[in-house]
């Protein structure tokens, strides 16, 4: 079954090179792509091997293959977004950030909770370098464009 060799992957995972992770990434995403039933599982597994050591190929693989389960699964949005706003929090690589705060601001609208979302953008507003700051000020914009609900709030923080 998926389960069984998901924990079988898990075993070895670090003991392997991020280039045969980043072929495991790709074929991980193949599989859920072909039964998407057992995304839970899957997204679970790509958000624990994403917060492991790594270097940038091997998180941007693990990010675009999330990525592209969200948009071919719409059920693993949210679940997705959720991973991925864990993630931003202690990302090192500003482009991932970066894409994943665009994702935010392009998804994030859609869900049916998307005021959860401005506490994780918000926060690279604070904390991060310039280019990852702008980011997160564009995701809040196209929250506040998009749920008009959210409008105030993202003023009263953005001033």
């Amino acid at each position: 079954s998926v389960d069984r060799l998901m924990k079988s992957i898990t075993e070895f995972m670090n003991d392997i090179a991020d280039e045969l992770k980043i072929v495991l990434v790709d074929a991980i995403q193949t599989l859920c792509l072909k039964f998407p039933k057992k995304y839970e599982t899957l997204l679970n597994f790509l958000s624990t091997v994403l917060r492991e050591e790594g270097g940038f190929e091997y998180k941007r693989s693990i990010v675009g293959s999330m990525l592209t389960l969200m948009d071919q699964i719409a059920d693993s949005r949210e679940s997705g977004l959720d991973h991925l706003c864990e993630f931003i929090e202690d990302c090192e690589f500003p482009e991932l950030s970066i894409q994943i705060l665009h994702m935010l601001g392009e998804m994030g609208p859609e869900t049916s909770n998307p005021a959860r979302y401005i506490r994780f953008i918000f926060n690279r507003v604070i904390l991060e370098l310039p280019s990852v700051r702008a980011a997160a000020v564009a995701a809040l914009g196209k929250l506040a464009t998009v749920v008009p609900n959210l409008r105030e709030n993202v003023l009263v923080l953005l001033k």
